[in-house]
């Protein structure tokens, strides 16, 4: 998926390092907490040259959630997809998100994108956002049942209120990495995946039984 749709001048390593510019300060700020200003400042540009490359701050904040979601699909949901197996994926799912909590470079811009900072009323960034969570519920939920049609995965009722509440683990090992070191979430999240499969009544994976300590 490209960043930089949004591209409209010739330079587009200029376009590039707005956007990598806007994806820290978003992740830092909020969209409410930074202006575009401050981002043509940072970029060294004026604020009319932005306006070159990028329409608007609305339409430079959605292009950052683009790539919030494209570090997403590199580190969690691209390797899951990779695979057919549902108890792979979902080893791979948890395995994922430690990949993302050690990607020191972009850890404080996930985090504060994925879990918001500030307040929007941009009815844009609202739908970009109900949309890329329900597409990672909806694809962990298929992921789920066919684990159950396969007798991997033992549970009652549909599978969206788990996935859901998985994506709510994504996020809060994202906010706790905040407060905390990405080792010692990742410590708390190698329990969270070992509970996960002993509550699918599903044996947990080796390497996950290695890292909580429990091998």
């Amino acid at each position: 998926m490209s960043t930089d749709s949004n591209t409209r001048g010739p330079d587009s390593a200029t376009g590039e390092r707005i956007l990598e510019t806007a994806f820290v300060m978003f992740g830092r700020y909020g969209y409410d907490g930074v202006s575009i200003d401050q981002i043509a400042k940072a970029c060294k540009l004026s604020k009319g040259a932005l306006y070159w490359y990028y329409r608007n701050k609305e339409a430079l904040f959605v292009e950052c959630l683009k790539r919030l979601r494209k570090l997403l699909v590199a580190h969690i949901y691209g390797p899951m997809a990779a695979t057919d197996d549902p108890r792979e994926q979902m080893r791979l799912f948890f395995l994922g998100i430690e990949s993302a909590l050690n990607d020191s470079e972009h850890l404080d811009s996930l985090a504060g994108l994925l879990i918001g900072i500030g307040r929007t009323d941009k009815q844009l960034v609202k739908d970009f956002r109900a949309r890329a969570r329900v597409e990672a519920e909806e694809f962990i939920g298929h992921v789920l049942e066919q684990g159950r049609q396969r007798g991997q995965f033992q549970f009652n009722g549909p599978p969206r209120p788990l996935s859901r509440a998985l994506f709510v683990i994504v996020e809060g090992a994202f906010a706790q990495a905040r407060a905390e070191t990405a080792e010692q979430t990742a410590d708390a999240l190698h329990q969270i995946a070992i509970a996960f499969f002993l509550a699918m009544q599903a044996t947990p994976p080796a390497d996950l039984l290695r890292r909580s300590g429990h091998a």
